[in-house]
């Protein structure tokens, strides 16, 4: 895809950290860029840091109808990223099946729900992008059933790809590792969250966490790169590498 100038991108999970990262890398490059999330202040904030090629639209990617209008009031769709999507941490024995089915609907439907709708707007040259996250190739401790969602959203990017590439669309996956500077809504309070981050630095043979700008840098080659298709890139420090 090379230059994106004149192209239209749009990023669910937009307002903040991975998603926000992508697209201020996207509109460097040229693209337009359509933020979205569930919260329209955020995300106007978001636009306005980026400038006069972002706007932001509201809408819950889980909700079937409200991504239905969002491309609908589009008249193409060049790529789609699609970031949006919380994260749950549990047992098996004593997390309710209930937040699992949850997890799957915002972010594996979310993306279901996104791809199926731009499609009717995309054509030869696209490029979509789908995140998981490094829990199907490494152990995350208490995400069992998020293992199973970064498991099948891999899965399908892979399916996808061969499915479109006839018509000239690509598809990747960005899997991310630890990435500091997130936002990513969970139920982990503050000292869950240092024990998240100190057990994936000791598991992450560099040691650190990432930033957004690291995902950002390897979701615009996936995108730009028109040889790379059915594509699941880990950017985690090495962590599935141990």
């Amino acid at each position: 895809m090379g230059d994106l100038s004149g192209r239209i991108s749009v990023i669910t999970g937009g307002g903040t950290g991975i998603g926000l990262a992508i697209a201020e890398k996207l509109a460097g490059e040229g693209s337009e860029v359509v933020l979205v999330g569930r919260r329209l202040p955020r995300l106007e904030e978001a636009a306005g840091r980026i400038g006069g090629l972002a706007r932001a639209y509201a809408a819950d990617v889980a909700e079937e109808d409200q991504v239905r209008v969002l491309f609908d009031s589009l008249d193409r769709v060049d790529v789609l990223v699609t970031c949006a999507g919380g994260a749950y941490f549990g047992t098996m024995e004593d997390t309710p099946p209930q937040r699992w089915r949850q997890l799957f609907h915002g972010r594996f439907f979310g993306q279901i729900n996104s791809c199926h709708y731009a499609l009717p707007k995309m054509s030869d040259g696209g490029a979509i992008l789908l995140c998981s996250g490094i829990a199907d190739g490494a152990n995350v401790p208490k995400y069992s059933g998020g293992s199973a969602l970064c498991g099948a959203v891999n899965a399908m990017g892979k399916n996808l790809a061969v499915e479109l590439a006839p018509r000239g669309i690509r598809v990747n996956v960005l899997s991310p590792g630890l990435i500091g500077d997130t936002a990513i809504e969970s139920n982990l309070d503050d000292e869950g969250v240092v024990g998240l981050f100190e057990a994936a630095i000791g598991s992450t043979p560099l040691r650190r966490a990432g930033v957004p700008a690291n995902t950002a840098e390897a979701a615009y080659a996936l995108i730009s790169n028109d040889y790379l298709t059915g594509v699941v890139l880990p950017v985690d420090g090495g962590w599935t590498a141990t």
